[in-house]
């Protein structure tokens, strides 16, 4: 390939966007300069730079939207943060990216979800951890008094669930309809003796 054949390559971004998912911090920091904002909002997703940079794990363009200026609060139609992205996918390098540039680890989308539920809801055992190293409540509660225990639980996500137990989730916490996290958690977690007695045969 040629020097215009990536020239005119890296021209075919018709938005700030693309460019930060395919993870070109080159193209990203000349489409800045050019006039493109740093938090403008794509007309789909309403993701600004920055979503996208978690939600695609383009780590280098988040560490380069962050040192300009990216806002880590602006939400989208859902309420998420890229916090709330980047726990859904699994984008461990990111989140602690986010975090080491004080994002809240409290903020609520729509529904009252942390990361931490979120990350415990999609299975992502390693950001999860991230999450809660970073100081955030293991026992945070979403609109419908669901922990992060709950999620991890109804979604059957086994390492999450364990990983919130030893970081000291309450699982007799009920949610505001009398629920206890899920009967899930009777099979996983009692000690193998006891388990045994729940197995017919």
């Amino acid at each position: 390939m040629t020097t215009v054949e990536v020239v005119e390559k890296k021209q075919n971004y018709t938005s700030v966007h693309e460019a930060v998912k395919a993870g070109d911090v080159e193209q990203l920091a000349l489409m800045i300069k050019s006039g493109a904002g740093v938090n403008d909002v794509d007309v789909v997703h309403k993701f600004t730079p920055l979503h996208c940079a978690a939600h695609s794990g383009s780590l280098e363009c988040l560490h380069w939207l962050l040192w300009h200026g990216a806002d880590t609060t602006h939400v989208t139609v859902r309420g998420w943060t890229a916090a709330h992205l980047a726990a859904i996918r699994g984008q461990d390098a990111c989140m602690q990216a986010l975090l080491i540039n004080g994002v809240n680890t409290e903020a609520q989308d729509d529904r009252g979800c942390t990361p931490a539920h979120l990350a415990a809801a999609h299975g992502q055992s390693y950001t999860l951890q991230t999450i809660l190293r970073s100081g955030a409540n293991v026992n945070v509660s979403d609109r419908n008094d669901w922990k992060p225990v709950h999620y991890a639980a109804f979604h059957g996500r086994l390492g999450c669930l364990q990983l919130l137990v030893r970081w000291g989730a309450c699982i007799d916490d009920v949610d505001n309809n009398g629920n206890l996290p899920d009967p899930i958690l009777d099979t996983f977690l009692l000690p193998p003796l006891h388990r045994a007695h729940l197995c017919p045969g």
